[in-house]
């Protein structure tokens, strides 16, 4: 080894990055990440995750299929709770994460929060890697993590965990990361230099795995935009049991699709969200079009008795129409439907 090697070895900044809920996109974005390894930066990947998940994990490392590439990724640790890593750990368990990625699904999140209270508010930064909207409320109740510590990420990225260990990559998106409260990083003027570098340092590292990420100055915004399309397909798909495509076929069907938007559109407007002039309703139509033999993710979970993230979709609509004293009947009436839906399989 000559004397240049050595030195950028020495000088090779180990990141530390931490998985809470490591199922099928936390193991997308945690994979990829162990498999870091350039003249700057190595990384330490720690998953939290079903016993099962971590079982394999700890025997093989985790497969990533992704069309017809498979890719190893050796050296991912595997807990399946705090306690679990503490107790293996030790002392080294007290150290904080550079990026701690919340990847559970939105409905776990006041179960999970106060769990990993500990861990979160040790570590520099909090991304919530998540569906729905209002996450970051959810984490800043039950935590004491400052504001301006948060990361928010909307991807399109779409991922299958098909067994303990073995991850198929299902669709290549768009990666979109920011901070969901942005004038508190801009206060802490003494921080926004740091907060920025450390922001483009996460994007850098996305994309050179291959994870095409842009980042947003209004992050909360596209969470919205994302969860326009959610509300017009998922709720419906869920009750019907239809593809995606099949949903475009029905006048009466398309006909809610376009109201559940539009009223989530009218409570965006409320809330004071700078939102660009769009087609909404176009957007969701085309996605459901572009996915015509997909089985949406909220029926996906009421075909398997799971759980949905309704909540924080449809169900947040109608919570924040609440609040302004406005009704949302058709996002009330879907929500209902969904929760009396879940009851009856789960």
């Amino acid at each position: 080894m000559n004397k240049v090697t050595l030195e950028r070895i020495l000088s090779k900044k180990k990141l530390r990055i931490g998985i809470i809920g490591a199922g099928s996109i936390g193991s997308l974005f945690g994979g990829y990440l162990a498999n870091i390894n350039t003249d700057d930066y190595s990384t330490e990947v720690i998953f939290f995750c079903r016993e099962a998940h971590a079982k394999a994990l700890k025997q093989n490392g985790l497969i990533i299929q992704k069309n017809k590439e498979f890719i190893e990724v050796k050296g991912i640790k595997a807990f399946v709770d705090l306690k679990e890593y503490e107790n293996i750990l030790g002392e080294a368990s007290s150290i904080g994460f550079d990026f701690l990625f919340l990847a559970t699904k939105a409905y776990d999140t006041e179960r999970v929060v106060p769990q990993y209270k500990k861990l979160i508010e040790k570590s520099v930064w909090l991304i919530i890697l998540q569906n729905g909207i209002g996450n970051e409320e959810v984490v800043v109740k039950y935590c004491s993590k400052p504001k301006s510590d948060i990361i928010r990420i909307v991807t399109s990225n779409g991922a299958l965990l098909k067994e303990p260990g073995r991850l198929i990559h299902t669709g290549e998106g768009i990666t979109k990361i920011g901070f969901p409260y942005l004038e508190e990083v801009s206060l802490e003027t003494k921080e926004y230099e740091k907060a920025r570098k450390d922001l483009k340092l996460l994007g850098d590292l996305l994309n050179s795995v291959k994870l095409e990420t842009l980042i947003i100055e209004d992050i909360v915004k596209e969470c919205w935009e994302k969860v326009f399309v959610n509300i017009g397909i998922n709720a419906i798909g869920a009750l019907t049991r239809l593809h995606n495509g099949k949903l475009l076929e029905f006048e009466g069907l398309n006909y809610i699709m376009r109201e559940s938007i539009n009223e989530a559109i009218l409570i965006a407007k409320m809330r004071n969200l700078n939102l660009p002039e769009k087609d909404y309703y176009a957007i969701a139509y085309d996605v459901a079009k572009k996915t015509a033999k997909n089985k949406n993710s909220m029926l996906q979970d009421i075909l398997n008795h799971k759980a949905t993230e309704i909540e924080f979709i449809n169900g947040r609509i109608v919570k924040f129409a609440e609040q302004l004293d406005i009704d949302v009947p058709i996002n009330r009436i879907l929500t209902n439907l969904i929760k009396g839906l879940e009851s009856s399989t789960i």
